[in-house]
């Protein structure tokens, strides 16, 4: 196995095993909880949980596979690995493709987070500048790159965990989870059409392609992220149908699913709004969730243009992005329309690309092994 320093990135960015893990069971789930849950509902009501666990295992399949096609390129980042194989006109070429498909990524979780956090945390309407100062912190990360976001997972994983649990631990006794029958009883239509349309709070494999080459492989890796994946997912899943059973039928007009979920809790009544502890925790991991796709797109555009100086970079992705949400944050809910409508073509697009290539490196390597 390559060392990786014919990698120019790698040791700058370097991060462990453990911390690929921690992103996906930190950072994943807590991006599934405000406008999604509701949209499930609407769209295929009490069988959501077909939908959602259908895109739950497409993803999770996704991720073993670009594991799997990288195990044969050795230890070097997918940049690397096509340019050596291709050239650097292929490799600029994906990185342009994925930098893109961040790019868009980014968009919907930005927008449902400011109505979010504009319309639970305050009783009233705040100026719309105090959202704004997040994009100092996503820029802040841009700059710093995966090594910061790996620190950042190391902690932000046990509050997740504690966010999520003290959530739950006030939700579950409310919830009257034969709100999910009966099983199998709407159209196939429903629930693919659920599927399809809920896939802008998804794709989250695609991440691993970047994080590829930044991490020394150790025993049983692979099963160890997609174990990860997958834990932090079935939690995600656990909660969503929680919030169903607690609201039932009227589950499509609850968009702050997380928020609203321990809202019934005797503990809540008696007490008071306990549950903003479960709330400003999971905030707090959301923070670097929502920043992950940002990070993303600004390395990928280091490497199309063939610069360390993650300044531009950084700050061209955040504006971007930033501008964005000044101009079309108030017509969120028409924007997410559109997210459901098409954003699958911009993942498929993506993954395409980025799987052929791998795949491509891997038939030639075997073709180059053979002739020798």
């Amino acid at each position: 196995m390559s060392s990786g320093k014919s990698n120019g990135f790698n040791e700058k960015n370097l991060i462990k095993v453990r911390q690929v893990c921690f992103i996906y069971l930190a950072f994943v789930p807590v991006n599934k909880f405000i406008f999604m849950p509701a949209s499930l509902a609407a769209l295929a009501a009490e069988q959501f949980w077909v939908s959602l666990t259908a895109n739950i295992l497409i993803d999770g399949l996704v991720l073993w596979l670009v594991l799997l096609l990288n195990e044969k390129k050795g230890n070097a980042t997918l940049y690397a690995a096509v340019d050596g194989c291709f050239g650097k006109v292929a490799a600029k070429f994906l990185y342009g493709v994925l930098a893109a498909y961040f790019l868009i990524k980014s968009v919907v979780p930005i927008f449902e987070h400011k109505a979010y956090i504009e319309n639970t945390l305050y009783e009233m309407m705040p100026q719309e500048i105090i959202f704004f100062t997040f994009f100092i912190v996503s820029t802040y990360l841009s700059l710093k790159g995966l090594k910061v976001l790996g620190r950042c997972a190391d902690f932000a994983v046990w509050i997740t965990a504690a966010g999520l649990i003290v959530g739950l631990f006030l939700s579950v006794g409310s919830a009257d989870y034969s709100n999910l029958l009966p099983i199998l009883q709407k159209p196939a239509y429903s629930v693919v059409n659920a599927a399809l349309r809920t896939l802008v709070w998804h794709g989250d494999a695609m991440y691993i392609l970047l994080m590829i080459g930044h991490f020394r492989p150790e025993k049983l890796y692979k099963t160890k992220i997609v174990s990860s994946y997958f834990a932090g997912a079935l939690v995600a899943l656990f909660c969503i149908v929680t919030f169903y059973g607690v609201y039932g039928a009227v589950a499509p007009s609850q968009n702050y699913a997380f928020s609203a979920i321990s809202v019934f809790s005797v503990i809540v009544t008696n007490i008071g709004r306990f549950d903003f502890i479960s709330v400003f925790l999971v905030l707090f991991s959301e923070v670097f969730s929502i920043s992950l796709p940002l990070v993303m797109a600004t390395k990928c555009l280091e490497r199309v243009f063939s610069t360390k100086r993650s300044v531009i970079h950084a700050f061209l992705v955040n504006g971007i992005v930033l501008l964005m949400t000044a101009l079309f944050s108030a017509k969120m809910m028409s924007v997410i329309d559109f997210y459901q409508k098409y954003f699958v073509y911009a993942l498929i697009g993506a993954f395409f690309v980025a799987f052929i290539s791998l795949a491509l490196i891997k038939k030639r390597g075997e073709n180059e092994s053979a002739s020798h």
